[in-house]
């Protein structure tokens, strides 16, 4: 039976969210709690999945990479049909289907700007999409996922 998270409960995600490898007794540390207290809870937060998994994240724009927000508009906003053609970009890190004037947001990452470019194309050669309009990510101030 899943309950309520209490503060504690989201602290343990905003530390993890900042670093994932943080150990247990670091993390019981910032928290106030014994290591054993603070493993129940995690497994507990794992057991009602609001703990998916621990993954990294990659410094992309390190390696000279672009980083952009592709907002896109279909025909009949058909987001279920247009993802599975574009699932084998791997450098289309997010596809999330959105409500208002586009269909869908796209998060892309790209070794360099000619390459986003042929993302682009790709995606704008597809027959049931419209408009494609794409921001370039200047600066990531921080990223809790």
């Amino acid at each position: 039976m899943s309950r309520k998270q209490d503060e504690t409960d989201r602290k343990i995600l905003s530390l993890l969210a900042e670093n994932g490898r943080q150990s247990v007794k670091e993390l019981a540390r910032r928290i106030g709690l014994s290591r054993s207290a603070t493993q129940e809870r995690l497994a507990r937060l794992e057991r009602e999945g609001a703990i998916a998994g621990y993954t990294i994240r990659r410094n992309e724009h390190g390696n000279g990479a672009v980083a952009a927000y592709m907002f896109v508009k279909t025909r009949q906003a058909l987001c279920d049909d247009l993802a599975p053609l574009l699932r084998h970009i791997p450098e289309i890190l997010v596809f999330d289907s959105v409500a208002g004037e586009t269909d869908a947001m796209l998060e892309v990452t790209a070794e360099s700007m000619a390459r986003l470019q042929a993302i682009r194309a790709e995606i704008a050669a597809l027959e049931d999409v419209v408009q494609i309009e794409t921001s370039i990510i200047l600066k990531r101030h921080f990223n809790r996922r």
